[in-house]
């Protein structure tokens, strides 16, 4: 174990490489987008059908109805009779049928999924047929880290795995990986690279897949989701593994990958009976940098993840989706005008306002991987704005004492207020190094500002860290759109991060009321930061009236809060046993977590970087929205196909880990004793913060 002097500097330098949050200076390593070679997407523009529908992708036209199936099979694998029963469309078509009894396909031992190993697994002349059906489009891939062992059957190299550990941390060695997950913790870091962790000299599969299923049509979706719901094996989606509780593996399970579904459509005039305008059609494997790149080449802003490689019309948008103009329009979820999407029935359907309303609502902030696999999503788009990006930074030092720097923070928190009414995004961190505090900007965005606005806004906080003797020298850029200023602006963040736990909250307006609250607030957070722990935070404010008053399943919190914050810890010896790692992050989400709730009753946090142990998850991740969210659950999935950890309707079921420690490396069950929702605040009623 290590000293707890060395502890704190070590995981947060681990946590400042991981999310790469350094102003961008002549000192700085850090890489953004300017720096490295863009990425394409296949980009064209579209019209609407007379009917108003929008054309879909020519590989969405490449999909199965159901009544064709046995011609496919025939086509495919020269049979019918002997392989239908694994392949066959469900009797019940979900968008149809409201009352269709909930079931659960529970083939392996202990009212768990069926495993590898288990009698009823499927078998190699069932896998051969999924192969062929889906035109060889099934991998059963090692993990990347495999090249370092020799137990795996695999080659090993060295050389490879020499380099693969240099570039364990850049998401671009990983993302187009067929199986990685990039919150390696919630793998069970079973296939490191030694110089990375190395726990018993093998590398194994731990929680990544079995099975992968690369897909390139809609057809391969239906099938595998066909195969998977027939056989009782579990399936996961991916498109980048970005998913910070590990939602995008699973042990035994096959896996969507959709990350090759990169298609962006135009729409120069789109209508629907609440919006008119210009839109985009967005295939679900786009990641925020190349869908930004696109909308610059035709001088629009389309909202996506604040880091750039996160898929946009994934995860992202369904889990509500925060954005560097959030601030300004409210969040991605509010932008989603409708979605292709395969359901647990195999069909594929659209959903729209008009078209599966319901399912519509909850894939608009009611999480990923959760209610069936989004093909492609329809979003509104806005006209490109100049931009003005501020960075700075500061740190204790001979002339700069832990009071004063705490001085200077809090006077940074009490722009809150200001900021969320002018619409600025705000991208920072505090770090305690074993005492020594640093405060990084990375960056102060003013999308639609200019350089005397930005000024005006952030000027005063300036004079005061100058009465203070904290020697800050800004750095003001301006940009005539978004584009630049994102490149220019966010880093590209690193991954794999080794053993870090993290979670978030929400802090509302209430928090910022009246002096009391407000100090009350900041002595909590001073405390966090005092116990050698982080925060990255943001200053952001998507209100229901921003985005567009849209009726969606996003988080309430969003619409109240003004300060989304995010803290964590190191587990101080991965080699220790999962009880002992379990006891630590329960002491974690128990106690400074709880401090944070308490300061911000009936408030929330964000799925997508939310705690995975997450008490009463569903208020915290959807508010009084969940009820809601449950009763769609029920309906689009009687069959329990999708599961997520900490998605809607995942507190029936638990992952029984090899560990006991709570990641994906374990059986899928259900669960004996479920917790149960329940309210902590008022029912939430849509323009109720716009006051």
């Amino acid at each position: 174990m290590l000293a707890s002097g060395l502890l704190a500097p070590l995981w947060l330098a681990a946590f400042v490489l991981a999310r790469q949050l350094t102003p961008r200076d002549a000192k700085s390593n850090a890489l953004y987008l300017d720096d490295i070679e863009p990425r394409d997407v296949n980009l064209k523009i579209i019209s609407p059908a007379p009917d108003g529908r929008v054309p879909l992708f020519s590989w969405e036209t490449t999909s199965i109805p159901p009544q064709q199936l046995s011609g496919t099979l025939q086509s495919k694998l020269g049979a019918v009779g002997q392989f239908l029963s694994i392949f066959e469309f469900a009797d019940v078509d979900v968008s149809a049928s409201k009352t269709t009894p909930p079931t659960y396909n529970l083939q392996g031992p202990g009212n768990c999924k069926v495993f590898p190993g288990d009698v009823k697994w499927p078998s190699p002349a069932s896998w051969a047929a999924l192969k062929l059906v889906t035109g060889g489009a099934l991998l059963k891939p090692l993990p990347q880290a495999s090249v370092c062992y020799a137990n795996t059957g695999g080659s090993v190299s060295a050389a490879k795995c020499q380099a693969m550990a240099k570039s364990w941390t850049d998401p671009f060695a990983q993302l187009d990986d067929p199986l990685e997950m990039l919150s390696a913790l919630y793998q069970g870091m079973t296939c490191q690279p030694p110089a990375i962790f190395n726990r018993t000299n093998t590398c194994l599969q731990g929680g990544y897949p079995t099975y992968v299923v690369k897909i390139t049509n809609v057809a391969q979706i239906q099938l595998a989701i066909n195969f998977a719901r027939n056989t009782g094996i579990r399936l996961v989606i991916r498109n980048t593994g970005h998913d910070f509780s590990g939602k995008s593996g699973g042990a035994g399970a096959l896996s969507i990958w959709t990350h090759h579904l990169k298609d962006v459509a135009y729409l120069p005039t789109y209508k629907d009976s609440s919006y008119t305008g210009s839109a985009i059609k967005v295939g679900v494997g786009v990641q925020g940098f190349e869908l930004y790149a696109a909308m610059d080449k035709l001088s629009l802003v389309a909202l996506g993840g604040e880091c750039p490689t996160v898929g946009t019309a994934g995860g992202w948008i369904q889990g509500g989706g925060h954005s560097p103009v959030s601030s300004l329009w409210g969040m991605g979820a509010d932008h989603a005008l409708g979605f292709e999407v395969v359901t647990a029935d195999g069909r594929l359907v659209t959903a729209n306002k008009k078209m599966n309303p319901d399912l519509y609502w909850a894939l608009r902030g009611g999480g990923g991987g959760t209610f069936g696999v989004v093909t492609s999503v329809i979003m509104r788009v806005h006209k490109d704005i100049p931009v003005t990006a501020v960075s700075w930074n500061y740190g204790t030092g001979p002339n700069v004492t832990a009071a004063t720097f705490s001085a200077a923070f809090k006077d940074y928190l009490t722009t809150f207020p200001e900021g969320a009414k002018n619409g600025i995004y705000s991208y920072w961190n505090v770090f305690n190094f074993g005492g020594a505090m640093t405060f990084s900007m990375a960056p102060y965005f003013a999308a639609g500002k200019s350089l005397a606005e930005t000024r005006a806004l952030i000027e005063p906080h300036f004079t005061k860290l100058k009465s203070l003797g904290i020697p800050v020298t800004p750095k003001y850029t301006t940009f005539p759109g978004f584009h630049a200023a994102y490149n220019a602006s966010f880093p590209v963040e690193a991954v794999n991060n080794k053993g870090i736990v993290t979670a978030s909250r929400m802090f509302p307006k209430a928090n910022w009321a009246t002096p009391q609250a407000f100090n009350t607030m900041y002595t909590a957070l001073w405390a966090t930061i005092e116990s050698g722990k982080a925060i990255i935070g943001y200053n952001i404010s998507p209100t229901w009236a921003r985005g567009g008053k849209q009726d969606t399943a996003v988080n309430p919190a969003w619409r109240t809060g003004i300060a989304y914050l995010i803290t964590g810890f190191p587990h101080a010896d991965l080699y220790a046993s999962g009880a002992e790692l379990l006891a630590e992050r329960e002491n974690f989400t128990r106690g400074t977590m709880e401090s944070w709730r308490k300061l911000t009753p009936g408030s929330g946090a964000y799925l997508n970087e939310g705690d995975r142990i997450q008490p009463n998850f569903q208020w915290a991740f959807w508010g009084s929205h969940y009820p809601r969210l449950l009763e769609i659950k029920k309906r689009y999935d009687p069959f329990n196909l999708f599961y997520a950890t900490t998605g809607v309707g995942s507190e029936f079921y638990e992952v029984r880990s090899e560990t006991g420690y709570p990641d994906e490396n374990g059986r899928l069950c259900v669960k004996a004793r479920p917790e149960m929702y329940f309210a902590e605040g008022p029912e939430y009623v849509e323009g109720s913060e716009d006051a």
